[in-house]
């Protein structure tokens, strides 16, 4: 592997998505085995299919960054939005305090809202171990 350019700058959660999609990795895969991608690229790929970056589209992250300018936002932080993808004032206040509305306006217009993550396999509480039940009793 060759490295063009170093200081290329951080990719969000959508390009790294997008990268291992295009290695060929899909959610089908998950059923059938990994493939041509590694441990480390299946877990990131399983991960961040349930992250707002499973939903999002290249248009609108490029809309919206173009839209960010008026704001004067630094690119970090314009990163962290598009990764975490927040839907009220309170979540973009923690990232951005001045212009929390007009953000979250803009977000809902531009980003696709976030969805649901897809459900886990829950451990069955009735196979408690005796050593879990005597936590620190001895």
């Amino acid at each position: 592997m060759k490295i063009l350019k170093a200081d290329a700058g951080a990719l969000n959660n959508f390009e790294v998505l997008e990268f291992l999609k295009s290695k060929g990795y899909s959610k089908d895969d998950r059923k059938r085995g990994m493939g041509r991608v590694t441990t480390s690229e299946y877990k990131v790929f399983d991960y961040l299919v349930d992250t707002p970056a499973g939903t999002q589209t290249r248009e609108g992250n490029d809309e919206f960054k173009e839209k960010c300018k008026q704001f004067d936002l630094g690119n970090d932080t314009i990163l962290n939005i598009i990764n975490t993808r927040p839907a009220s004032v309170v979540e973009i206040y923690a990232i951005v305090e001045e212009n929390a509305d007009e953000l979250v306006e803009m977000i809902g217009e531009v980003l696709t809202p976030p969805t649901a993550p897809s459900p886990k396999p829950e451990a069955d509480t009735d196979e408690i171990d005796a050593e879990t039940m005597n936590c620190g009793t001895n």
